[in-house]
């Protein structure tokens, strides 16, 4: 499986992120590993960016498995 498809699994994953305070971004965990999502300056970028193991993945709308806090 290449490392492309293997951030891609993150969007199918059950994730329950925390937010860190003070930042437009959230931690996680995948497989044991840490993972990262930042927010972007949307609309002009894409909404997020999916970090994790070196690779990044760019989208717009969350996964439904996924748990993030807001505040």
């Amino acid at each position: 499986m290449s490392s492309a498809d293997l951030i891609a699994s993150l969007l199918r994953a059950e994730i329950a992120w925390v937010k860190e305070a003070g930042f437009p971004r959230w931690l996680g965990f995948y497989n044991g590993e840490k993972c990262e999502l930042k927010m972007n300056d949307f609309p002009a970028e894409p909404l997020y960016t999916l970090i994790w193991k070196g690779e990044s993945l760019d989208f717009d709308d969350t996964p439904q498995k996924w748990s993030i806090p807001r505040d």
